[in-house]
């Protein structure tokens, strides 16, 4: 509980208004604990979420607005509706509805965990943007097969081994190369709990697409930062108020990029022009 306090504390759309936004928290968890069912909250623009208790990524939407305010912030301002978004660990949706139910652009979204899959075509139903997206009940990996996956940790879930003690169960796996067969994407973002490197080794072909500008990465490692610059990526950080893209050194620490994601973009003078000429959205009545 104090952690998600100094959360909402420090969030930038929070900053300001934090009685308000500690009353929403409060609010939340009272509510929930009466109803003991899904609830539908007010998300961005037109859009909803449909939130249930201990859905870790989708309450901080709720408490802030944007729980992942700078990467989600960028999304807003670099996605245009002739984009394709491709969002691997898409949990319950927000960012695809972000991208989909929001700018209004093609997503492509991957969630291995049965429930969890069950939960983001319920908020893709509830928004009437299915025809937007394709979403795949499956794990992006290095090579097809199947892997063992927890499914019983919400936003932590990932491959497991055969001394896992919780709830598991075997998920297809597919490459993103084999997956996207070519398509232009233009942003991606993957939160898949470590296993990102396999991922990106999967997606060799894609990653050299030259549609494909910016990605968000959870992960950050050595393999990692080759694989990204190898394929013509800079690590940089996005000021959202301000609307500005800085590529940061070769050595810069992960810490430094200002989001919960590392962002890598290719083309940063097409980046920052994406991103100062998108529209201005407004969140718990901040504008940015």
């Amino acid at each position: 509980m104090l952690d998600t306090l100094r959360f909402i504390a420090r969030h930038p759309l929070c900053s300001e208004r934090r009685g308000s936004a500690i009353l929403r928290y409060l609010r939340w968890q009272v509510g929930v604990r009466v109803l003991k069912m899904p609830v539908v909250v007010p998300f961005v623009g037109d859009t909803e979420l449909v939130v249930e208790r201990s859905m870790t990524g989708a309450t901080g939407n709720v408490y802030c607005g944007l729980h992942e305010f700078a990467d989600m912030a960028f999304c807003l301002h670099f996605l245009r509706d002739s984009d394709v978004f491709l969002d691997v660990g898409a949990n319950v949706g927000s960012y695809t509805i972000l991208a989909s139910g929001v700018v209004g652009a093609r997503s492509i979204s991957i969630e291995p965990v049965p429930q969890t899959y069950r939960n983001l075509v319920r908020n893709l139903r509830h928004n009437s943007i299915e025809q937007l997206v394709d979403a795949h009940p499956c794990v992006a990996g290095s090579a097809p097969g199947q892997l063992r996956f927890s499914v019983d940790r919400d936003t932590t879930n990932g491959v497991v081994d055969e001394k896992y003690r919780g709830t598991s169960a075997f998920i297809p796996v597919r490459t993103l190369d084999s997956l996207l067969n070519g398509a232009s994407t233009t942003l991606w973002k993957v939160d898949v709990e470590g296993f990102e490197e396999q991922v990106i080794d999967g997606a060799a072909e894609a990653l050299r697409n030259p549609s494909l500008k910016a990605l968000l990465l959870e992960l950050d490692s050595p393999s990692l930062r080759s694989s990204m610059r190898n394929a013509g990526f800079k690590l940089a950080c996005y000021d959202a108020f301000n609307r500005t893209v800085r590529v940061l050194s070769e050595h810069a620490d992960s810490d430094g990029t200002g989001g919960n994601n590392n962002l890598w973009i290719r083309d940063q003078s097409f980046v920052e022009a994406r991103c100062q000429s998108g529209p201005a959205q407004t969140v718990l009545g901040v504008t940015f």
